[in-house]
């Protein structure tokens, strides 16, 4: 992802029924489900278009439940089985992670787990 100052920033935050899309400034698209927090799983939809970014866009304050949310927490918690954030890629994302894995002799789940522990470490 594009970073500055290695910081993700938030460009626009919707919500859909059971989920919310974070958009980033590098143009990718964070999905994140309510249940991410409690407080956000039990918020009512005005309560949740109640926000505000914070920090020039690497978090979001919700002003009426007080919850704050960064985008290095969530993607801190990408892939973790009870969370289940999603972030998009390109359409040809797969194809490219595929044919990188067979060339390094991997499969892809091993190869996304070698990138996901890398970008942690860094």
């Amino acid at each position: 992802m594009d970073t500055l100052n290695n910081k993700n920033l938030i460009k626009s935050v919707g919500f859909g029924n059971d989920k919310m899309y974070v958009e980033l400034d590098s143009s990718r698209v964070l999905t994140v489900p309510y249940n991410y927090t409690k407080r956000l799983e039990k918020a009512t939809s005005e309560q949740l278009n109640n926000y505000r970014l914070i920090a020039n866009g690497i978090g979001i304050h919700f002003e009426d439940i007080d919850e704050d949310i960064s985008v290095d927490g969530i993607i801190r918690d990408f892939g973790n089985d009870t969370k289940r954030i999603n972030i998009s890629v390109p359409a040809n994302f797969l194809d490219m992670a595929d044919n990188y894995a067979k060339e390094h002799h991997l499969t892809r789940s091993a190869l996304f787990q070698k990138a996901t522990l890398k970008y942690i470490a860094s």
